[in-house]
Parts: C-alpha cells; structure tokens; sequence
C-alpha cells in the first residue's frame, strides 16, 4: 500500500513533512483526532448546557417585566385627566342647560311677578337661569368623573366602576349639599350619577 493510500484518512495538516515515516505516526495522529473530537463534544455540551441557564434569565426578565407592568397596569395620564373632564363637562353642562331652561320655563309661568314682566324679562330670566344650571353641573359632573380616575389610578383599576362610583358619588353629591344655593341641584345631580352607572351596566353587559 502506497503511502497516499495510508494517509488519506488523515487531514493533510496533520501528515508529518519532514521525512518521518507515516505509519509510525498514523496511531498518534489518530489519537490526537479522537481527543480533540471528545474536547469538542465537550465543549459543544457544555455550551448546549448553558442555553437554559441563559434562556431562564430570559424568561424572569420578561416575567419580571409583565409583573412590573401587571402592577402599574393603569398608570397616570395627564391626557386622560383632560378627556374624564372634558367627557363629564360636556354632559353635565347640557344635563344641566336642559334643567336650567325647564326650571326657569316653569319659575316663569308660575311665579306672578314673571307673568307680569316682558317677554325680554322672562326670556332673560330663563337664560340666566340655564346658564347658571349648565355651568354648575358641567363642573359637577366633570370633578365627579377627575374623581373616579383618581380613585382607578390609586386602586389601580382594583375597584370596579361600581365601587368607583359608591365612592366618588356622596363626595360629589356633599359638595352640592353643603351650599344652600346648589342644594335644589342635588336631585339632579343624584340623577346624572344613576345615568353614568346605567351606563356603565350597559357597557359590561
């Protein structure tokens, strides 16, 4: 067998060049493959070994981030301040308008010094009056609504709006009892919180 035929098992970096004779080296060429094949094995298991360790600590970050975000699941906004506010002025004040003009419709056509005025007098007295209704219980209704967000944004959307309300609604309604000239307001005002938790019945059912 020519030596060619004896060497070409062997990677040709590992056949000797200085004139040694082959088959006297052929068994440890061999033996320096086969451990250098094991060490790699080793080294490839090892590292195969490593991968969950690194593939845990991937998987508590993300837990640990979704438990951080769970825990501020409803952070603060300064948007939704603005929106809870605006959403509540907007129904309050022409809750209140309507109110307002009714009230004054009838203080007109019952009061006798009114039936005695002008029709400018009256229609001055009916305007007066849904203006002074639609601002009180656009203010109303909007801090009602700033605070039941305050009230989310603390529990972190724990209560429920149920809760919120049970909450925001004898604080709200207080206010208006506390000032003799809003109390004739509170009726309304008790009507325009059973409309905001008809809503919200309606909005989970």
């Amino acid at each position: 067998m020519s030596s060619w035929e004896r060497a070409r098992s062997i990677p040709w970096d590992r056949i000797p060049h200085d004139g040694s004779n082959l088959d006297e080296q052929k068994e440890r060429i061999f033996r320096d493959l086969q451990r250098e094949a094991i060490e790699g094995e080793l080294q490839q298991q090892e590292r195969h070994d490593n991968a969950p360790t690194v593939e845990g600590a991937i998987v508590a970050e993300a837990g640990g981030a979704t438990e951080a975000k769970k825990q501020q699941k409803f952070p603060y906004s300064n948007m939704e301040v603005l929106r809870q506010a605006a959403f509540g002025g907007t129904i309050g004040t022409i809750t209140g308008g309507v109110f307002g003009m009714l009230d004054g419709m009838r203080a007109a056509g019952e009061s006798t010094l009114l039936k005695n005025a002008s029709d400018a007098a009256k229609a001055r007295y009916i305007f007066e009056g849904t203006t002074r209704n639609a601002t009180l219980f656009g203010v109303f209704f909007a801090g009602f609504h700033v605070f039941k967000y305050g009230l989310r944004v603390v529990s972190n959307d724990e209560l429920g709006p149920y809760s919120e309300t049970a909450i925001a609604a004898p604080v709200s309604v207080g206010i208006l009892a506390y000032n003799p000239a809003w109390r004739p307001a509170v009726p309304y005002g008790c009507m325009l919180i059973g409309m905001d938790m008809f809503q919200n019945y309606m909005k989970r059912n």
